[in-house]
């Protein structure tokens, strides 16, 4: 079972993106969004990341490390066009879901960067903190999908990320550090937005 986790968790992440943002590209592709180039390009990166997620996943269980690492360096360049096309989305907006979803881009950039620097000294190291750093990234497109397919934020929605973060434990075995400060952040986001609620 642990062998095929991060491709399954790789899998999911890109439907979660694909359902998330299913109104921009096929129930209503005629909102103001679609027209402004900030979320054209932002949503470029995005999907061509978690893309090249799977795409990765699927070269490392095939045996073919040549591939995935030309394919990586490619990966790297996307992951920089897709930072810096989600940090003017922030700039200027301070609401606590906001500070959450930034909190988690911040430490997600941080193991992804980890990651990059791990590539050749430890490839367990590499591939784990890519696909931590990944999952931090998913909440904008995971708070979409629920709306989309259950109508408000209730308990499927805390769920998920309370079973993702075990699945990780479950994965490695025990409670690594990046999974502690990963979950922290989140909670802490969490408790955040809902101190704020009227």
């Amino acid at each position: 079972m642990r062998k095929h986790f991060f491709l399954v968790l790789s899998i999911l992440l890109w439907i979660i993106m694909v359902i998330g943002f299913s109104d921009n590209w096929l129930t209503d592709v005629h909102q103001p969004s679609n027209s402004q180039p900030k979320f054209l390009i932002h949503a470029f990166f995005a999907f061509s990341w978690f893309t090249l997620l799977v795409v990765q996943n699927v070269l490392i269980r095939k045996g073919n490390a040549a591939t995935h690492i030309k394919v990586g360096k490619i990966g790297f360049l996307i992951y920089i066009g897709f930072l810096l096309s989600t940090l003017p989305l922030y700039f200027k907006e301070f609401a606590p879901l906001s500070i959450m979803v930034f909190s988690q881009l911040v430490f997600g950039s941080i193991l992804i960067g980890l990651a990059y620097y791990n590539r050749r000294k430890d490839t367990t190291k590499h591939k784990a903190n890519i696909m931590l750093g990944s999952f931090l990234l998913i909440q904008p497109a995971w708070d979409r999908a629920v709306g989309h397919l259950f109508g408000d934020f209730g308990l499927t929605w805390i769920l998920f990320f309370i079973l993702g973060y075990g699945l990780f434990i479950w994965y490695h075995k025990k409670l690594k550090w990046q999974i502690a400060v990963g979950f922290l952040i989140w909670a802490a986001g969490l408790a955040n937005v809902i101190s704020h609620m009227g």
